[in-house]
């Protein structure tokens, strides 16, 4: 009766190890889905960019990339399912917002998107504070995505972008 009471036991047991292995195990498809995002995601950054990592919720996928060159950091949020890019949003090195020195003009900022991304079109410049800190917001429009970028007035450098395809 004991032996027959330690068998079920373990019996009972070796069936509830083989059902959690099992659902832990990643779903190929999920797997393959989370590939795909990530090869999309590479696709429309510098090609330089070290993959940090990423993490799916619902039905979309956050990927993190860092660039070495820039120590930008590029997060790409991919819809999953569809490896369709929603929207990448770029983070410099800075954390200081603006300059409290203004060098260049809203003209400065205009060419310096147009340089960035050279078909850039319904360009619109404008001035806003951060503190007692000013920065430029360059709201554009491209064939892919509609692009909100912040540069400093004093180097006109870019220190935040935004980007929502379409």
């Amino acid at each position: 009766m004991k032996l027959k009471n330690i068998f079920s036991v373990l019996a009972a047991l070796a069936v509830l190890c083989v059902g959690a292995m099992a659902m832990a195990a990643p779903v190929p498809s999920q797997l393959g889905q989370s590939r795909e995002a990530i090869e999309v995601a590479k696709a429309e950054i510098p090609a330089t960019c070290n993959l940090l990592g990423y993490t799916t919720k619902d039905d979309e996928s956050l990927i993190t990339f860092q660039d070495p060159d820039t120590l930008e950091y590029y997060y790409v949020k991919v819809v999953t399912a569809t490896s369709k890019i929603k929207e990448i949003e770029v983070k410099g090195a800075t954390f200081v917002k603006g300059s409290t020195i203004i060098n260049k003009t809203p003209n400065d900022i205009k060419l310096a998107v147009l340089d960035t991304y050279p078909d850039a079109r319904n360009i619109v410049v404008s001035m806003d504070k951060d503190g007692n800190n000013s920065y430029y917001e360059a709201e554009f429009t491209t064939v892919k995505f509609k692009g909100e970028v912040k540069f400093n007035p004093a180097t006109g450098v870019i220190f935040e972008r935004e980007l929502d395809y379409y």
